[in-house]
C-alpha cells in the first residue's frame, strides 16, 4: 500500500508528458529551440498549422527551467485538449536569456488567456496551468505569492504569476495613495483588493499579477517622497514715508486674505494634505522704534511682502486721513449732531445685518470699515467727523443738501378783543335793635340782611351794623339819632366797563423752526394772616402773570403755503380781589394748525362770549309782593360780553433786499413814533427816503420845508404773488422767475 502510495502521484504527474509522441516532441523542440550560449532563440513556425501548440510550449519551457507543470482540469475538463489545440504563433525568432525563459513563457500564456499558479514550496513546488477565469479566481487569489517589497521588480515580467506585498509609506497618506492607485492602476472588477490602505501601520498592501504589482511599486516609490521643505525666511525692512503701526496691521490682513483664499483653492482640489506641505503663516510686526516691520514669511509670500510694500511706502504729498472738519452756515451743529448720529447708527446696524447674511466675497472685508463718528463743536459750529474716504464723500453730500439757508418768515398778527361788562345793583335793609333796657325787661329786635352792611364789635349799645363806605354807587338810609342805629339802609349802584383792545404781534422766524412773543403784566400777589391778639399781616407771595403769549411755528410747503402751527394764550385780570387779592383771572387758549397763502391776511380764529347774570336775594314771601316785593331784598344784574378775533398774515422771506425793504419801512414807522434823532441812536446812517420838497410862499414870507409824502405815487417795490403758483417756480428767485 505504501508503494503505491508513492506511485501514484508520479503516475500523475507524468501522465501529460505521456500524450506527447517522443519522436515528435523531440522533433519540435529540437526544430524551435536553438541555445546560443547564455541565450535561447525561439524560431516557431510562422503558420497556424504547423506551429507549435501550447502543450509543446509548456514542455519547452520545462524542459530550459527544470520546473515541474501540470494542468488544472478542476474546472475545465478539455483544458488539455484546449492546450493541444491552440498553436503559439510568433512572428519572428525570439532571443532570450535563458533566465528570463519563464518570465517569457508567462507573458505569452497570459497572452492566450492562462495563468501559472504555484503549489507548494521548494522541491515541493508545482506551477499549475489555469485558464485566467472568474470561475478560478478563488483558486488564484488563495495561492498568491507574499513577496518582499524589494524583491517585486523581479516579477516585472511575469504576468501570470499573482503576488502580494506590503509597502512601507515614509510620508504620503496611505488612504489618499491606495484612493488614487485604485484607480489608475487596478484592473476592472478588482474592487479595493488591489490597494489596500493600511493606516495604522503606515503602509499599503499591494496585491495583483506581477506586472501589476510592480507598476504600482514603482508609482509608490515616486509619490512617497519626501516633500520639499520650505524655510521661512526672516526680514527687517525699514520704512522711509509710511507708520509701521499702521502699515503691518495693512499687510497682516492682506496677506491674511490671500493665504485664505489660496487655501479655499487647495481644499477644493486635495483635502488631505500631508502636514509637511503647510503653508508657513506669515507674520508681520512692526518695530517702532526704528519704523521698520519684522517679517516672517515662506521665500513667495516674502516677495509678494516686499512688492506691496514697496509699493505703500512712497512719499504723498497730502497725507490722506480720516479725521474731517465740516463747518455748518445755517443749521445749528448741537442740533443737527443728534439726529446725524442716530441716523448714522441705523445705517450701520442695516449694513452690518446684510453683511451678516451675505456670502458674497468680500463681505467680511467690508464689515470691518470703520465706524462713522460725529461730534458737534458749538464754538465754531463745526461737525469734527471720522469716517472714510468713501463715507466721508457720502455724508459731504448729505451734510451739503442738509445745510442749505432755509427761508424764513414774517408773521405779522393782530389781536382784537372788544369787552363790554356792565352790571345793576340795588338792595334795601330794615332793622330795629335797642338797647337793653335798665330795669332788666326784655325787649324784642329784628333786622334784615342783604350785604350791604357789616357789623362793628366794638360797639355796644344799639344796632351794630355799619355800611361799607368804600362799595360803590349810593347809599342812603335812617339814622336813630338816640342810639346810633340805622332801621332803614338803601344801596343802588351800576357799574359799565368797555374794553378795546389791539395787539399787533409781529416777529421773524426761520422756516421749521418755533418763534415765542409774550407780553404780560405781573400783579403780586397779597398773603393776609391774622394774629391771636387781632392784629392783621399781609405781604407779598411772588406774582401772577397775565397778558398775551404767542407761540408759532412756520413750514412752508409746495405752492408758496405755510402750515403754521399756533397757540395763542390771552390771560386778565376782571374785577375785584377778595378781602385785597387778585381779581379773577381769565384766560382764553387757541391752539390750531392751519395751511395759509404767502402774503394773505386770514383769520384764524376767534373767542365771542355773552354772560348774562341775574340774582335775587331777599324776605321769603315779602319779596315776592307785586310791586312792593323789591323793598324787602336786593337785586343784581350783570351781562359781559367778550369777542376776540385772531388774524394773523405770514410772508416768506426769501430775499435779502425784500428782508431790507421791510427793516425801512420798520425804521421809518419807529421814527414817527420816537423820533428821527432817537432812531438814530440805532441805526447812524438811517434817512427818511422821501426827497425834503421847498414849498414857497406866493408872496413874501419864508419858504416852509417840510417832507412831501409820495407814497400814493410810487409803485411798489415788491410784487408778491398769491395763492397756488406753478410748482417750478417755488424757491426761484426773482430773475428766474421773469426768465
Amino acid at each position: 500500500m505504501l508503494l503505491h502510495a508513492l506511485l501514484l502521484p508520479t503516475l500523475l504527474l507524468s501522465a501529460p508528458a505521456a500524450s506527447f509522441p517522443q519522436e515528435e516532441a523531440a522533433e519540435s523542440v529540437s526544430t524551435a529551440i536553438q541555445e546560443e550560449g547564455a541565450y535561447i532563440t525561439l524560431k516557431l513556425d510562422e503558420s497556424r498549422e504547423n506551429g507549435l501548440s501550447l502543450s509543446e510550449f509548456i514542455k519547452i519551457c520545462q524542459l530550459n527551467t527544470g520546473l515541474n507543470f501540470t494542468i488544472d482540469e478542476s474546472q475545465s475538463a478539455n483544458l488539455s485538449s484546449q492546450l493541444d489545440q491552440k498553436k503559439l504563433l510568433l512572428y519572428g525568432q525570439k532571443r532570450i536569456k535563458k533566465e528570463d525563459f519563464y518570465s517569457f513563457f508567462q507573458i505569452m500564456m497570459k497572452i492566450h488567456g492562462f495563468v501559472c499558479v504555484q503549489q507548494g514550496e521548494g522541491d515541493l513546488a508545482v506551477i499549475v496551468i489555469t485558464a485566467d477565469s472568474a470561475a478560478n479566481s478563488a483558486m488564484i487569489k488563495a495561492n498568491t505569492i507574499f513577496v518582499d517589497y524589494q524583491d517585486v521588480p523581479k516579477y516585472s515580467a511575469r504576468p501570470g504569476t499573482r503576488i502580494a506585498t506590503v509597502i512601507p509609506l515614509k510620508n504620503a497618506d496611505a488612504n489618499d495613495i491606495a484612493t488614487n492607485l485604485r484607480s489608475a492602476l487596478a484592473p476592472p472588477g478588482s474592487g479595493s483588493d488591489s490597494f489596500m490602505p493600511l493606516t495604522q501601520e503606515r503602509a499599503i498592501l499591494v496585491q495583483g499579477y506581477g506586472p501589476a504589482v510592480a507598476a504600482g511599486y514603482r508609482m509608490i516609490m515616486v509619490l512617497d517622497r519626501e516633500p520639499d521643505v520650505v524655510e521661512p525666511v526672516f526680514r527687517k525692512i525699514p520704512l522711509r514715508e509710511a507708520s509701521a503701526e499702521e502699515l503691518a496691521e495693512m499687510l497682516s490682513d492682506l496677506m491674511e486674505n490671500m493665504t485664505s483664499q489660496t487655501e479655499a483653492r487647495g481644499s477644493r482640489s486635495n483635502r488631505n494634505s500631508s502636514p509637511a506641505a503647510v503653508e508657513i503663516e506669515t507674520h508681520i510686526t512692526p518695530y517702532p522704534r526704528e519704523n521698520a516691520l519684522i517679517v516672517t514669511a515662506s521665500p513667495d509670500n516674502m516677495e509678494k511682502v516686499l512688492d506691496l510694500i514697496a509699493t505703500l511706502d512712497v512719499q504723498i504729498d497730502k497725507p490722506e486721513t480720516n479725521f474731517r472738519v465740516y463747518q455748518l452756515q445755517n443749521i445749528n451743529a448741537k442740533d443737527l449732531d443728534e439726529d446725524l448720529a442716530k441716523f448714522l447708527d441705523k445705517t450701520q446696524q442695516a449694513e452690518e445685518a446684510v453683511m451678516r447674511n451675505s456670502s458674497a466675497p468680500g463681505a467680511q472685508a467690508r464689515r470691518a470699515n470703520q465706524k462713522v463718528i460725529v461730534v458737534s463743536q458749538e464754538e465754531t459750529n463745526s461737525l469734527l467727523i471720522t469716517a472714510t474716504r468713501t463715507k466721508w464723500g457720502e455724508l459731504e453730500r448729505l451734510l451739503t443738501v442738509l445745510d442749505k439757508r432755509q427761508p424764513q418768515v414774517l408773521i405779522e398778527t393782530a389781536l382784537i378783543e372788544v369787552s363790554e361788562d356792565f352790571s345793576n345793583e340795588i338792595g334795601f335793609e330794615f332793622a330795629n335793635v335797642q338797647a337793653p333796657a335798665t330795669d332788666g325787661s326784655q325787649r324784642g329786635f329784628g333786622f334784615t340782611s342783604m350785604g350791604l352792611t357789616g357789623v362793628d364789635a366794638s360797639y355796644q349799645f344799639g344796632d351794630p351794623r355799619l355800611p361799607d363806605p368804600t362799595a360803590a354807587g349810593i347809599t342812603a338810609g335812617i339814622l336813630d339819632g338816640t342810639d346810633l342805629g340805622i332801621p332803614f339802609l338803601l344801596r343802588a349802584a351800576r357799574t359799565s366797563n368797555n374794553a378795546n383792545i389791539l395787539s399787533i404781534p409781529s416777529v421773524l422766524v426761520a422756516n421749521n423752526h418755533g418763534a415765542s412773543v409774550k407780553s404780560t403784566d405781573q400783579v403780586p400777589r397779597t398773603t393776609i394772616s391774622t394774629t391771636g391778639t387781632g392784629l392783621v399781616n399781609s405781604g407779598n407771595d411772588g406774582y401772577e402773570d397775565a397778558g398775551i403769549e404767542l407761540i408759532i411755528t412756520p413750514s412752508i410747503s409746495s405752492g408758496k403755503f405755510l402750515r403754521l402751527a399756533i397757540t395763542l394764550t390771552v390771560s386778565s385780570f376782571r374785577g375785584e380781589g377778595a378781602n385785597g387779592g387778585l381779581p379773577p383771572k381769565i384766560e382764553r387758549t387757541l391752539d390750531t394748525t392751519v395751511f395759509l397763502p404767502d402774503g394773505a391776511t386770514m383769520w384764524v380764529g376767534g373767542i365771542v362770549r355773552d354772560d348774562l347774570i341775574e340774582s335775587e336775594s331777599g324776605i321769603p314771601y315779602l319779596s315776592d309782593i307785586p310791586v312792593l316785593g323789591f323793598l324787602f331784598g336786593k337785586q343784581s344784574d350783570s351781562n359781559v360780553k367778550t369777542t376776540l378775533f385772531f388774524f394773523c398774515t405770514p410772508r416768506i422771506m426769501d430775499d435779502w433786499d425784500e428782508m431790507a425793504d421791510i427793516t425801512e419801512g420798520g425804521k421809518s414807522r419807529a421814527a414817527e413814533v420816537i423820533g428821527l434823532d432817537r432812531l438814530r441812536q440805532v441805526d447812524p446812517d438811517f434817512s427818511f427816503d422821501s426827497p425834503v420838497d421847498v414849498i414857497l410862499q406866493e408872496e413874501e414870507g419864508p419858504a416852509i420845508e417840510g417832507v412831501l409824502d409820495l407814497d400814493s405815487f410810487a409803485a411798489p417795490t415788491f410784487i408778491r404773488e398769491v395763492g397756488v403758483i406753478d410748482a417750478e417756480r417755488v424757491g426761484a428767485d426773482r430773475e428766474q422767475a421773469q426768465q
